[in-house]
Formats: structure tokens, sequence, C-alpha cells
């Protein structure tokens, strides 16, 4: 912990210490955010059953599918924890849900440390949605909202409410808009399927009938790269993240076109060729002209692959053969110069860029098994995140950083799996025929 976080965690608490002074109520067990760790000591939250105005019969059910959902989503985040309902001293559905028909002492005593009170009123096919997020620890309003949408949109609708939750409580957006890209053989052959952040509605996107490997999005989420053996080979594609979207062929020479990976301004790509008889990364515009080589050769086993650029763009990450064993590397693209990442094991690969930049998420081989590591890149410190459960691959983060996707066989087959970014509350992300591999986090999309 730096001097820095000491002295605020200091000031913290002695604030705490004074607050609970003059009011004790107010100091009964707060939760202390660990800086190691922030998912370890999980908020409270309380949330009430949403009231159903109005007197169309649709309302009561959607104000339960909008409740569940808000509830579903905010655990999905790993912050919190939901407070037992059975405890609630208080029904805002029936008392009323703004500040004036609240009772922080009441909420207090449950335990809760926030609360959500909520209504839903239907006119023809139209959604009325009235929220209300309270501090109860301090007593305070912390926002309320009115969203008017139709009744198919109400999904979004409380997306949209979790976002806002969530902007209020950590001070940055969430992953609720982002999507999740990932090769299945649900169909019969590998193809490029795409999902919404929590697994929601999985769609396939890529039509190649033809072994389809490694996504990746372009900056703005509108696009996919990927790897297909289309034409008999690997080869490097482009195409919309919808179906049916035109398929571009971005290689054709050589033998082995693979492993595509997006520049953060979106105008380039970088991808291991076979152009010159060994396997290494070039720079490529999003027409495939090659703009110029990134690693040089070394010698027949210095094979290159699995680039991914940092948030800033002024570096990749890669996975190199040059040592003898797969390694991750480092290069600055305006020094040139490349620097060995990782020498813990004999086998690492899938480097994942955090979006702070500052971690890099891979897949390690030790004893026999693949497991997700996260190491430090400036101080090289590496946490392991998953143990003894099957074969761990292909991390990516969410565009908040909070979350790591990843492809595990724990359960008997490849499947995908989610965990906060300190390896806790590892869970199966969605249960769909087939096996699921090589899943990639969008960025977040325009609400």
């Amino acid at each position: 912990m730096t001097r820095v976080n000491r002295l605020f965690l200091t000031f913290f608490l002695v604030t705490l210490m004074l607050l609970g002074a003059k009011n004790p109520a107010w100091a009964q067990n707060p939760t202390i955010l660990e800086i190691s760790n922030p998912f370890k000591n999980k908020t409270p939250f309380a949330l009430p059953n949403f009231a159903a105005l109005g007197p169309s019969p649709k309302a009561a059910l959607l104000a339960t599918e909008a409740r569940d959902l808000l509830e579903r989503t905010l655990l999905f985040t790993g912050y919190f924890r939901m407070v037992n309902p059975d405890a609630f001293l208080e029904t805002p559905s029936r008392t009323g849900i703004d500040e004036s028909s609240i009772h922080f002492d009441r909420w207090r005593s449950t335990g809760s440390e926030l609360l959500i009170t909520g209504s839903l009123a239907i006119s023809g096919q139209s959604i009325v949605g009235e929220f209300h997020f309270y501090d109860i620890f301090r007593a305070k309003s912390l926002f309320g909202v009115r969203y008017r949408t139709t009744i198919s949109n109400l999904r979004p609708m409380i997306l949209r409410l979790a976002d806002k939750i969530m902007l209020t409580y950590s001070g940055k957006r969430s992953c609720f808009s982002s999507r999740i890209a990932f090769i299945s053989n649900a169909s019969g052959v590998k193809e490029v399927y795409v999902c919404d952040f929590d697994a929601h509605k999985p769609v396939k996107v890529s039509a190649n009938n033809a072994i389809t490997l490694t996504p990746s999005w372009s900056p703005d989420g509108k696009k996919l790269a990927y790897t297909s053996y289309v034409h008999g080979k690997p080869d490097v594609f482009t195409q919309g993240a919808w179906p049916g979207a035109k398929r571009n062929r971005l290689t054709s020479k050589g033998t082995t076109n693979i492993t595509p990976s997006w520049s953060p301004n979106g105008k380039n790509l970088a991808a291991s060729l076979t152009i010159k008889g060994d396997q290494a990364i070039y720079l490529l515009t999003q027409k495939g002209k090659i703009r110029k080589r990134l690693t040089r050769k070394w010698s027949k086993w210095g094979i290159d692959v699995s680039p991914v650029f940092s948030p800033s763009g002024d570096q990749i990450a890669f996975v190199s053969k040059r040592s003898g064993t797969p390694q991750i590397y480092i290069k600055n693209l305006r020094s040139g110069r490349t620097e060995r990442l990782t020498f813990d094991g004999r086998y690492n690969t899938s480097p994942a860029w955090s979006p702070s930049g500052d971690r890099i998420a891979y897949a390690g081989s030790h004893n026999g098994h693949f497991d997700i590591y996260v190491i430090d890149i400036r101080e090289g410190k590496i946490r392991q995140l998953t143990f003894d459960s099957g074969d761990n691959e292909t991390p990516s983060w969410s565009p908040d950083g909070n979350l790591i996707v990843f492809s595990s066989n724990r359960s008997g087959k490849n499947a995908l799996y989610v965990m906060n970014a300190y390896g806790t509350d590892q869970r199966q992300l969605a249960t769909l025929p087939g096996e699921q591999t090589a899943p990639v986090w969008s960025p977040n999309l325009k609400q």
C-alpha cells in the first residue's frame, strides 16, 4: 500500500470514528473497501419489490421482471450482496418510494448500506419507470430518475439504471452495454458468436462453414476480425458484428495468417503472418495492406503470434518462442525496444491488456494444466487467479476492468466463465450446445 493510500485510509477511519461519536447509528459496521481487493467485502444492498402502478395486469409481472433483472445485473459485478427481503421492516411498493417515505433507521437495522426503490406503470405499449437510489449509511438520496420506453425495451431500461447505479457507486461506467464474442461449434463447425455481457441472446454472426478462430473487436464495437480456414488455409478476415454481415479477406499470401487484433484508434490491425517464410507480426491497414513488419526474424523457431495493443496504442504484447518456449513479450512501437515479460513457467500465452494498461492477463501452463494469471507490468508481480480446475485459457477484460471472461473445461467441456479481476466469484457464464472458447469482451457500446 502506498503512503498516499495509507494516509487516505487513516483519514477515512478517523472520519468514521468522528461520525460515530456524533451519530452512533451511522457507525454500525460500515463496509471498508479493501485497496488490494475491492471485491472481498461486498456492499450489502436492499432491493425490495417495485411498485406496479395502473390497471394493466402486465404491470405486476413487469415490475417483478425488472426488479429481478436489476438484482442479477448488480450481483454480476461482484461488488454487492443482496440483503434477505425477510429482514425488511417496510414495503416501499405500498408505503412510497420517494425520500419522504423512507425511514432510514429501519433500513439501517437490516444491515443494508444501499437501497433502490422503484415503480413501473404501463400505458398502452409504453412503460414508465421511476427509481430512487439511497445511501442508507448516510441517510441521503443519491439520485432519482424516471425513464419512459416501450415494453419491449424493459431490459435496456433496467441496464441503463444499473449503469447509473454503478457510475454513482464506483465513479465509472459498468460493462452493461458491452458484448462478448466467442467461438462455438454449436452449429457443427467453429464459428463466431456474439452475446450480451451476461450471455443474454447468443447469436452466430459468422457463416464461414469452416474453422474460425480468435475473434477481436474493433474499438467502436461495430466490427470483428478473426482467423478462418474458409479458403483452405488460415487467413485474416473482418466483418460487421451481426449475422449476415459481409466478410472481407485481408490476407491471401503466406501459409499461416492468424490472430488479428485491432489498434485502439481503429485504423490498423496487427496479425501474425508467414509471408516471408517465418511467423512474424505485421501492422496492416483495415483493407489488409501491410504497413510494416513489427517483429524481426530470430531463427526458424522464432514464432511470433497473438499480438494485442496496449490501451494507449504505443505498445503491443505478443507471444514468441524466441527463447525456446512460448513466452509473452512487450514491444514499444515508438522506441522499437522489445522486452520479455514472463519468466515463470514454460508456456505462457493469450495476453490481454487491462483497460488501465498496467496489467496483463494471460494463460500459463504449470504441472500440465493451463491457469489464468495477471502480471503487473511495472513491478512484475504475478497473481494466479484459477487453481486446480481443468484448463483455463484466453482471458479477456471487461471494459470497466472489474471482470475477466475466459474459457475452461472444468465441467468436462470447454465453456465460458467469468470472474472478478482478483479471481473471486468464478462462475459459468452460459450453458450452450457444443463447446465455447476464445471469448473477447467488446468496449462499451453507445446506449
